[in-house]
């Protein structure tokens, strides 16, 4: 029998209402932030943090962001500048950098409660308290970056096609 796009569901993990969404759970609270300007830097990190966000922090693996805009580092010369609204960048190279906007490339699920650790520890092997200037790393089987911007609050950006898959994961967890 040959499956159709209105088989859709038999494979793929139902997208949630982003904008009402939620898992309230014992212990913790899960939902999509959204709204963010998300810019994908690659090359001359330090140029690029100078012109497009001068004096903001830099946020790897399970540091915690106090303040928007920070840069999330994902690798040696890549970081995600996040925002509370979109860079004015040129997607062209000058000065060592490329910037790409990615405002949609990426969704933010956030993860409140004094589970937190526990929910961590399940979704990853990665010792969170060794810490690490990459906060990308693999979670439930997907690559995203996590940090935290609170004492029990924990971000996650992954790639937005995974966002339903990783929703579902964590609504079916135990």
């Amino acid at each position: 029998m040959r499956k159709t796009m209105r088989d859709r569901g038999l494979f793929w993990n139902p997208v949630p209402d982003w904008r009402t969404a939620r898992i309230e759970r014992d212990g913790y609270s899960v939902r999509r932030v959204l709204d963010f300007g998300q810019t994908l830097v690659s090359g001359d990190l330090g140029a690029a943090f100078a012109e497009l966000m001068p004096g903001a922090p830099e946020i790897g693996l399970w540091s915690v962001a106090q303040a928007e805009p920070f840069a999330v580092r994902i690798g040696r010369d890549r970081a995600l500048l996040v925002s509370p609204g979109p860079l004015a960048a040129a997607p062209v190279w000058q000065n060592g950098y490329v910037a790409t906007l990615c405002d949609d490339a990426y969704a933010i699920l956030e993860i409140s409660g004094v589970s937190l650790r526990e929910i961590v520890a399940e979704g990853t092997s990665v010792d969170i308290e060794a810490g690490s200037r990459s906060a990308a790393v693999l979670f439930a089987g997907v690559t995203v970056f996590l940090y935290r911007i609170g004492p029990e609050t924990a971000r996650l950006h992954v790639d937005a096609p995974l966002a339903a898959y990783l929703w579902a994961w964590l609504e079916g967890r135990s």
